[in-house]
């Protein structure tokens, strides 16, 4: 009777132990059937999982197979229970600190190969396989980690960038904007300029008489004070100039005067090589010096208030690269206080010019002046037959000589046109404005 009471107990732990391994089967195919993807984390998940069914499963089978032999013996029957007892106690408790957002973050882990459909009778409890799972997984990981490093990188932000929200680009060599180019420098355009000049003029009758002619020198010293050409068109220009001049005679300083001029003339470009102008000038005289004769005048006294309308055409022609000739026709009309000075004069002017060098000319001119005067009945000729040299020292100074001849008559008896002449100036521009 033991004997078989022995033989039940055995077929029960049998069957309770079959019966617990059927079920844990049958949960971890389930397992398996909702996913393809296993990790550590999952293996380890999964175990819990169907060790936990186990144990609600096991007390419940092992209770209802072995309740009719728990009814006949009830003393033996406290030995499954025991046994029952004791596997639970070997299981591990399940990891109830286990949240969904950790089954989440164990779904996005690296992925392993994918399991097979026939899964086996038990839980896979080969450390081998537990081990080698994640040699691979990290030999993964250190490959994309190379990678990473390998791959180019934005250069970090400063700390003054993410204060002031700003996100600094460099652009490739050929993308950079070009450098800010430099204004150019308006160059600076005068309006007017200031000359000044001294000269000697000698002559061997320097009164122009007929009956004691008188040689003396005079030194002329002055400024200019001239405007820029205004354009008025493409070839129209308007031009102004005021004069003052220091007339002093070497012998005859009696007769020292000043003189006063003003011009204003309309510059016309007829053609390449010819240009008209009209100009209207005024001219005054005053004596210097105080006079010792019965007839005297004292210094600063004007003696002469001229005015003057001019028409004049001018020409020049290039024979070669080196010579030129310049020819000029004027016609003027002359009104002045006192009356007896009121005429009209026709002048005519031809020069021939050699650029020997650069700043260096020579040339042959020719002069001749007809005058009639409106007031009284007197006319003159006046020719005059010189060479001059012209050297320009520098952008701002030049240098001018002239000597020749002086022929003409008059129908007044008194004058006498003939002589020889010498006259030297050196004109200085002293600034612009």
């Amino acid at each position: 009777m033991r004997l078989k009471n022995w033989k039940n107990l055995f077929f029960c732990i049998l069957l309770a132990s079959s019966g617990g391994s059927w079920c844990c089967i049958r949960v971890d195919a389930a397992e398996s059937a909702n996913t393809d993807i296993w990790s550590p984390k999952n293996l380890a998940t999964t175990q819990s999982n169907y060790q936990q069914l186990c144990q609600k499963l096991e007390p419940e089978v092992i209770n209802s197979l072995c309740k009719q032999s728990s009814e006949s013996h009830p003393l033996d029957s406290q030995m499954p229970l025991n046994l029952a007892q004791q596997t639970r106690e070997t299981i591990p408790a399940p990891d109830t600190t286990q949240k969904p957002e950790d089954t989440q973050k164990q779904n996005d882990s690296p992925q392993l190969e994918s399991q097979p459909s026939n899964l086996p009778t038990s839980p896979p409890d080969s450390k081998e396989q537990l081990l080698n799972a994640p040699e691979i997984n990290y030999s993964q990981r250190l490959e994309r980690l190379i990678q990473l490093v390998r791959s180019p990188k934005l250069p970090p932000e400063s700390d003054s960038d993410r204060e002031l929200g700003l996100r600094v680009r460099l652009l490739p060599l050929e993308q950079q904007p070009p450098p800010p180019t430099e204004q150019a420098v308006v160059k600076f355009q005068p309006i007017g300029s200031l000359q000044g000049r001294v000269g000697y003029f000698q002559t061997s009758n320097i009164f122009s008489s007929n009956d004691s002619p008188i040689e003396d020198g005079l030194i002329i010293s002055g400024v200019t004070l001239a405007s820029a050409y205004f354009p008025l068109g493409s070839k129209t220009y308007l031009n102004g100039s005021i004069d003052g001049n220091l007339i002093r005679y070497l012998s005859q300083s009696q007769y020292d005067y000043n003189q006063v001029r003003f011009n204003l003339s309309l510059y016309q470009q007829l053609s390449q090589r010819m240009y008209g102008e009209i100009s209207w000038s005024n001219q005054q005289l005053f004596y210097a010096n105080n006079s010792d004769r019965l007839d005297s005048f004292k210094a600063g006294d004007r003696f002469l208030n001229e005015n003057s309308l001019e028409l004049s055409l001018g020409r020049r022609d290039i024979l070669t690269p080196k010579l030129t000739l310049d020819s000029f026709y004027e016609l003027s009309l002359n009104f002045a206080d006192p009356l007896s000075r009121n005429r009209i004069i026709n002048s005519f002017w031809v020069s021939l010019n050699y650029y020997l060098q650069k700043p260096l000319q020579v040339g042959i001119d020719y002069q001749a002046n007809f005058s009639d005067f409106t007031q009284r009945d007197r006319e003159d000729q006046f020719h005059r037959l010189f060479g001059h040299l012209n050297y320009q020292i520098s952008d701002t100074t030049n240098m001018n000589v002239q000597a020749g001849v002086s022929l003409g008559s008059s129908t007044d008896e008194n004058i006498d046109f003939d002589g020889w002449f010498f006259s030297i100036n050196y004109n200085l521009q002293l600034g612009q404005f």
